[in-house]
């Protein structure tokens, strides 16, 4: 773990993390556990028991998240069935997402295939309009 995010997640008193594949994205994506709960009940709370497809929703959802532990020099061991799943091999890049942290493949980060990062050209654009509507 990037020693940046080690000590915002040590000064938080965060120690158990989960990691899940990203819902729209092919990376990885860490929460604290206390905003992954959050999550979870949020979602849950909008979710009908009653409606079988909203509980595979869910199932699925919580079913994919494992919980990983930040050792004492602040590392993680990251599920092989999770890398694998977004194809990271070796290397990764590491992006802080305010409340989260995205772990990616750096071949797919640097638009090797589909581009999942806006030029900064797309970008200027795209916050322009956003700002101005």
């Amino acid at each position: 773990m990037p020693a940046g995010f080690r000590r915002l997640l040590q000064q938080a008193g965060e120690q158990t993390l989960v990691v899940r594949k990203d819902y729209f994205e092919n990376c990885l994506v860490v929460y604290p556990a206390t905003q992954w709960r959050d999550e979870i009940a949020g979602v849950r709370a909008r979710l009908n028991r009653f409606d079988g497809n909203q509980q595979m929703v869910y199932r699925k959802l919580v079913s994919e998240a494992q919980e990983v532990q930040l050792d004492s020099n602040g590392r993680i061991l990251l599920p092989k069935a999770l890398l694998d799943k977004v194809g990271i091999k070796q290397d990764v890049l590491f992006v802080g997402m305010e409340q989260t942290i995205e772990i990616w493949n750096p071949d797919v980060a640097a638009g090797k295939g589909d581009q999942p990062f806006m030029s900064d050209r797309e970008f200027a654009d795209s916050l322009k309009k956003f700002m101005t509507e």
